[in-house]
Order: C-alpha cells, then structure tokens, then sequence
C-alpha cells in the first residue's frame, strides 16, 4: 500500500508540469511585473522593483496552506475529475485577461460554483464534450470547503505584508496636487495533491472517500491554484491597511466555510455561499477603499520634513532601515524640506551619510553610514515629487493609463 502511494505521489508531482494554472501563473506575473516596471520608470525614471516582486513573502504561506489541503482532500476523499481543473483554467484566463487582478478564490471558486450549480439545475451541460465528463459529478459543497481554505490562505498574505514590499505610486489628488500611494499586490500558488479517478489506490475503507466520483481507483494530481490579491492605500499605512483586509478576508472564510457544511443537508445554500464569497470580497476591496479615499494622505510635500514614499530594495536607505513613513528632517545637520535640498545636502560628503530622520511615532532619530563607490548616489529614497517631470494620472480617472493595472485606483 504505502509502494502504492508513493507511486501516486511521484505520479502526481509530474502532473505539475502538465498543469496550464502553473504557467498561467508565471505569464500574469512577468506581465504584470513587466507593466509596473514600466510604470516606475514612467513616473520616478527609475525601476524600484525587480521583476516577480510579488512573489516575495508568498512561498512560505502558500506551501503551508498548501499542505492543510492536500492533507484534508486525501482525508475525505474529495475526489475531482480532470474536467474541473479545465475549467477552472478558463474561469482564471477570464478573470485575468482585462489586465487588472481578480485572481482571488472568492472569484474564481465562487463563480466556478455558481456556473456549475446554474447548469447542474437547468441540465446544461453538454453530454457530448469529452472534456466535462463527470463534471456533473463534482461536490459543490466541497469547492466551497476549498474556496473557504485557499480565502484563509489569501487573507494571511494580505496580514503579513510588510510596507517596504509595497509598491509606490504618484498620483494627482483632489486638490491638484501629487500625492503618494502604495499598492499591495501578491500573487502566487498554493501547490496542493488532489485525488483523482483512475488511479491505483483501491477504495479499502468504507467511508472514503467521502466525495466520490465512482467506484474506480484514486490517483493524486499536484494542482496549483493560483491567488492573487491587491489593494491601494493613500489615507493608511500599506501594511495596517492590508491587515484590516485580511481580517474580514478571515471572517468570510469562516462564513462559507460554514455555509458549505450547511450546504451537505440544505441544497439551497449552495448559490448563496457562492454569491456571498463573490459580493463579500467586492464589498470588502470597496470599503475598505472608500475609508482610505476619505482620510487625508500621507504622503505628500511637507514645509519642514520630507517624507519617504519608498525605499529601493538592497539600496543604502535599505540597509539603514529607512521605512516608507518616515521623515528626514535633516541631512549633514542641513534641514531639508524638498528633494532638491536633499540631494544639494548630500554632496557635502559623499563618502559618509547622516541623517536625521522622524519615525512613524514623529520622534527623531539619526542614521549614519559610510557610502563606497558604485553605491546608489541619491540612496535608493523615493520622495513624493512637487513637480514630476513624469506623465501621471488623477485618482478620479477610469483609465489611469495602459500600464496601469490596478482595479482599485479607479475610485
């Protein structure tokens, strides 16, 4: 028996590299990687992030979650035919092919329910296509149980976000004048082992599989699914802001989930669990968006400090620990208010660096560092620019740009 499994799970490793959701994966992100880039360069004329940022943190969680589900699916048995894993391919192409990233579960899984309970009802399904075979089979409330976990696994990327991983913007304010946001964007896979039909593990207990799809052999499929999740903030600080967004994120997952056992004796809860993740999700991106549009921003010029809108990763403001937040207030005991005046006070020495610099409580502090040749000149800040020399876009606009992605900044 145990021959058997590993023979399954070597079996379905391989299938990982026939799965289209893996590749699908790595094209959203070099496109979207590639677009943002072009974005940095187009308003700060230099690129901030490397390319596939926003794979960065996600590895640890998705594996995680990764591991709780393949370890539920072969528990109960949930078995789910090649079919679903087609479609779910299409709902992900459909979802990402107007650029911006609706790659959440609550998406994907909860259309994937609603159609297939819309055509399991009103028998819609073709008999003849050979690649829905056994689709009319599938467990409904087992893609909600599913839905409900990968919903927890999106809502811990979006809490552990930290704000120098967030990617900067400039925009033009209400008023007229520039102001800086941040844009959360995660996007990854959480690999998990999925039983199958057609396999060589034998049904030997009475009780599983739980979710059958026959009475043939079982086999493992290790399937990626795909989340992705994205949030603006300018009235907020990134990383508490996606914390909130997290937390309701939480409390969804626990409704479905809760639905989704209902749903084993009530049928009926079925499309209102499906409707609930796809409208709970929106509501929460909107509201959460409203709130910050109302606070006053954070980022913008200041008469005696000038505020750091982001940090270069591996550049010397990095390794001084300079958050996004915080406020240098004095360079070379120069104070300084603009980005001019900063890079005037850093020629007076530029083999050694001091800065005075206010935290995120507005208490003062002072980083010093020696600076070596071939060393990012202007430290790797990124200020909110008084009068960018870059084409940008109005907060109010519906179509900021065609490098813009991001579906939250049309508000």
């Amino acid at each position: 028996m145990v021959e058997i499994w590993l023979m399954e799970i070597g079996k379905g490793v391989l299938w990982l590299f026939g799965q289209p959701l893996l590749y699908g994966a790595i094209i959203i992100t070099m496109i979207t990687s590639i677009l943002r880039i072009k974005q940095e360069r187009k308003t700060f004329g230099i690129r901030i992030f490397p390319i596939g940022s926003e794979w960065k943190g996600t590895w640890g969680i998705t594996l995680a979650a990764g591991i709780v589900l393949s370890a539920g699916l072969i528990a109960s048995g949930g078995v789910l035919p090649y079919s679903f894993f087609v479609w779910l391919g299409i709902l992900t192409i459909l979802f990402s092919i107007t650029g911006r990233l609706f790659l959440s579960p609550a998406y994907i899984f909860g259309a994937a329910v609603l159609l297939l309970w819309i055509s399991e009802t009103f028998d819609l399904l073709p008999e003849e296509v050979i690649w829905l075979d056994r689709f009319n089979q599938i467990s409904l409330p087992l893609l909600l149980m599913l839905l409900a976990i990968l919903l927890i696994a999106e809502a811990v990327l979006a809490k552990t976000v930290r704000r120098n991983d967030t990617f900067p913007r400039l925009v033009k304010g209400k008023r007229g004048k520039f102001i800086g946001q941040h844009l959360v964007r995660k996007i990854s896979v959480v690999p998990a082992f999925v039983p199958v039909p057609g396999g060589n593990v034998d049904l030997v207990w009475e009780w599983w599989p739980l979710f059958p799809l026959g009475n043939e052999g079982i086999g493992l499929m290790l399937v990626p699914f795909l989340i992705g999740f994205e949030q603006v903030f300018q009235g907020s600080f990134a990383d508490e802001g996606a914390k909130k967004h997290g937390t309701w994120l939480i409390v969804l997952a626990i409704v479905i989930a809760g639905l989704a056992y209902g749903s084993l004796s009530f049928t009926y809860l079925i499309p209102a669990a499906a409707v609930l993740a796809i409208a709970g999700k929106l509501l929460i991106h909107l509201w959460i968006r409203f709130v910050d549009l109302e606070k006053v921003p954070l980022f913008s010029p200041e008469p005696e400090a000038l505020p750091v809108l982001g940090v270069i990763p591996g550049s010397p403001a990095d390794e001084m620990d300079l958050m996004a937040g915080e406020k240098i207030k004095k360079v070379h005991q120069i104070p300084v208010a603009n980005e001019q005046e900063f890079y005037q006070a850093l020629q007076k020495n530029r083999t050694y660096i001091k800065l005075e610099v206010l935290n995120l409580e507005g208490e003062p502090r002072f980083v010093q560092r020696a600076m070596y040749e071939g060393e990012h000149h202007e430290l790797g800040l990124i200020f909110v620019k008084e009068k960018p020399k870059f084409k940008l876009y109005s907060v109010q606009d519906d179509k900021p740009d065609e490098t813009n992605l991001d579906h939250v900044s049309e508000k």
